[in-house]
């Protein structure tokens, strides 16, 4: 892994890398180098509870967007939530040697007004990042916010979106930043959000 990248990942374990594209590079980095989070293992992320396995769609779906995409590298909390969400999941699919990556993380807030300071916390920080650029979402809804960063020949493309009381980020990494991979990422964070509600909607209220 690149100088840059590395830098990114030692700043997210400090705390200090909080962007979305900051932080999915680092949960990236951190699984390229055989530093992933274990489901069955507690973390250091501020959240109290671990979010359930199906609010993350399958790798079947991931393939229909990826076909490269072989195999669930990972999964558990997400490590790089901004602020304090209450419940998060992480999932990193990757192809057979790791050079193509998909990371789904979703982050539930205890009130959409969490969410919202938390997201726009995110995209204000993002901006921020060296080598950041800005990707055209419209036709994903004013609370959508895509961006890709390319460090040491490596492309990073995030999108990062807010529905109430989550925030759902989708990254690709080794995927040059095209309009059909975009297009890709759009269609497969649609499918991801139309599974964390129904997912959520099936767990009994207290």
């Amino acid at each position: 892994m690149n100088g840059g990248v590395s830098k990114a990942a030692r700043e997210f374990e400090l705390g200090r890398g909080t962007s979305l594209l900051i932080i999915l590079i680092g949960i990236i980095s951190l699984s390229a180098d055989g530093q992933s989070p274990s489901p069955d293992k507690s973390t250091t992320s501020g959240s109290e509870s671990l979010l359930p396995r199906k609010v993350v769609i399958p790798i079947s779906i991931v393939n229909r967007f990826f076909p490269e995409v072989s195999r669930e590298a990972s999964t558990g909390h997400n490590l790089t939530e901004v602020a304090s969400a209450k419940a998060t999941r992480s999932v990193i699919y990757a192809n057979s040697d790791s050079s193509k990556k998909v990371t789904i993380t979703v982050d539930q807030y205890a009130s959409s007004s969490d969410a919202s300071s938390a997201y726009q916390e995110a995209v204000a920080k993002s901006k921020t990042v060296p080598g950041f650029k800005p990707v055209s979402a419209e036709n994903f809804g004013p609370n959508a916010f895509v961006g890709t960063v390319t460090q040491g020949g490596e492309t990073h493309i995030g999108l990062g979106a807010l529905h109430g009381t989550l925030i759902v980020g989708v990254t690709l990494a080794g995927y040059d930043s095209t309009p059909d991979k975009i297009a890709n990422l759009i269609s497969l964070t649609r499918e991801e959000e139309n599974a964390v509600k129904t997912a959520l909607d099936a767990i009994p209220k207290e």
